[in-house]
């Protein structure tokens, strides 16, 4: 009985064993096929899907493997390269298959938050620093240390993202400006607490350190230190925030501001500087409406006289563009501008461009006109120079430039 029973188990044994030779044979076999494609030149579409399909029935058989997240990427890599549009989609599509079937499987984890990181995919990073999160809650050191990095590099990824949607919403809704600009706010500061932590435990306990795949340690350490590069803006948008809610004016000033920006948008001249107007009632020191109220003469002097449409008209709303202008210059230089997410460099920039443009759309308009030339021109070229020292990517300011050497003033 008991040699029967000894034979039972040995063979169980060899089963088991077995099953995991036999899994692991399938899965190289599969990675064999797509190898072929994804090293070709120029494959068809139909051998590039089948090369997908061929990796994820690898990664069914072996959902730890680190080998097919990597031929993955390769073929999603080379695919798009030439010209294969859904190749990322069916790269994401496998990753996600892998991580449903083995969540520990941290560079499968890794390549899915890049991909969302990618296309700016605030939603899905945040579903992976949620899953992240729960997993560190379980399991030993390297789980918890993996998760933690993983965690950091999906938050660290989605502020930038975060920060483009706040600066969008500044033409368009100022409940969408406050809510993501509370969502950078906390996300910085957990950031930077996952960013110490993750360092602490590595400090600790170096062991930990074999546990993560090196391509998620780079994610999280360049996302992480990308997110937090500009210290003094993270505090703009914290100082922001505490003013919005501490300051019923200013954030009615704000809302007004952002009201007359869309307006703006539409070429709404009037209903525009009626917002603006109503902003700097609201809260005077507001220097984005005061800007904004130069912006808005200046674009409706300069439809006027596009348009042949009374030149006096036009004349007098540049040279009033052309003071308001310029009073929000000598205003940004002593307080900075107020509303987070165009940074004051870029704002003084934009703003010495438009006093720029102003001026040359007067001499347009004037003509022979226009007295005092020589001054003129001489307020023309300092105003570009900041604009362009300030803003070098700055496009007004650059075809202003590129006109100005063909034509002068």
């Amino acid at each position: 009985m008991r040699t029967s029973r000894l034979a039972s188990l040995l063979l169980l044994a060899l089963i088991f064993s077995g099953c995991g030779m036999v899994k692991e044979k399938a899965a190289e076999y599969y990675l064999g096929r797509a190898r072929k494609t994804a090293e070709a030149q120029n494959p068809p579409q139909a051998a590039v899907e089948a090369a997908f399909a061929d990796i994820g029935k690898a990664l069914s058989y072996a959902p730890d493997s680190g080998q097919a997240v990597e031929l993955l990427g390769r073929l999603a890599d080379s695919a798009s390269n030439n010209g294969f549009a859904g190749a990322k989609e069916l790269e994401a599509a496998a990753l996600k298959k892998a991580l449903a079937a083995s969540p520990l499987n941290w560079s499968a984890r890794e390549s899915l938050i890049d991909y969302f990181a990618s296309r700016g995919d605030t939603g899905g990073l945040e579903a992976m620093a949620s899953q992240a999160q729960e997993l560190g809650t379980s399991g030993g050191a390297g789980q918890r240390y993996c998760s933690l990095l993983a965690g950091l590099a999906a938050r660290a990824s989605a502020l930038p993202w975060l920060e483009s949607e706040a600066y969008l919403s500044l033409n368009k809704s100022a409940e969408a400006l406050f809510e993501k600009a509370a969502a950078y706010e906390s996300g910085a500061a957990r950031v930077q607490v996952m960013k110490t932590e993750a360092e602490k435990i590595a400090a600790s306990d170096p062991g930990v350190k074999k546990y993560a795949p090196a391509a998620l340690v780079s994610a999280s350490e360049v996302a992480a230190a990308d997110a937090l590069r500009d210290p003094e803006a993270i505090a703009a948008i914290a100082g922001f925030n505490a003013k919005a809610g501490a300051d019923k004016a200013f954030r009615k000033a704000v809302e007004m501001t952002v009201q007359g920006n869309s307006a703006l948008v539409k070429k709404e001249y009037s209903q525009a500087r009626a917002f603006y107007q109503g902003a700097l009632n609201y809260y005077p020191a507001l220097v984005e409406a005061r800007r904004q109220l130069a912006e808005t003469d200046f674009q409706e002097g300069a439809s006027l006289a596009a348009a042949g449409q009374d030149p006096r008209a036009a004349a007098q709303l540049l040279y009033k563009a052309y003071g308001g202008a310029s009073a929000v210059i000598a205003e940004a230089l002593k307080t900075g501008n107020l509303v987070p997410f165009i940074k004051p460099a870029k704002f003084l920039g934009e703003t010495y461009s438009l006093k720029a443009a102003d001026l040359a759309a007067l001499r347009a308009v004037e003509g022979k006109r226009l007295k005092n030339t020589a001054r003129l021109e001489a307020d023309f070229k300092g105003a570009l120079d900041e604009a362009l020292k300030l803003n070098p990517e700055g496009r007004l300011a650059r075809e202003l430039l590129e006109r100005y050497t063909k034509e002068g003033f």
